[in-house]
């Protein structure tokens, strides 16, 4: 077997060596994997958000700046808040369809 087919590529959890245990790594390197990978702009569509900060995300493309997760620019919980709000307003407009009739 030669060097090069022993060698494993370490990821971005690398840089911590031997420490902090490999389930701490791998966890590392999914959260970090994530974060840096394409992610679709809610405004335009296009997939070039960044991350700016904790939190806080840019398009690329059409410079639309807004808050999410700090390592992910929509969160499960957000997730959820949207469709119970989508929920609420739907029946605002059947019981107002309703009262008109």
């Amino acid at each position: 077997m030669s060097e090069s087919d022993r060698r494993r590529r370490t990821g971005s959890a690398g840089r911590f060596g031997a420490r902090y245990g490999r389930l701490a790594r791998r966890r590392v390197a999914e959260i970090e994997a994530d974060m840096h990978a394409d992610h679709v702009c809610p405004e335009c569509g296009s997939p070039s958000v960044d991350r700016q900060g904790s939190g806080i995300w840019e398009c690329g493309s059409c410079g639309y700046t807004f808050t999410g997760g700090a390592y992910r620019p929509e969160t499960p919980g957000g997730r959820a808040v949207i469709r119970s709000i989508r929920t609420a307003l739907s029946e605002d407009d059947t019981t107002e369809e309703a009262t008109e009739e």
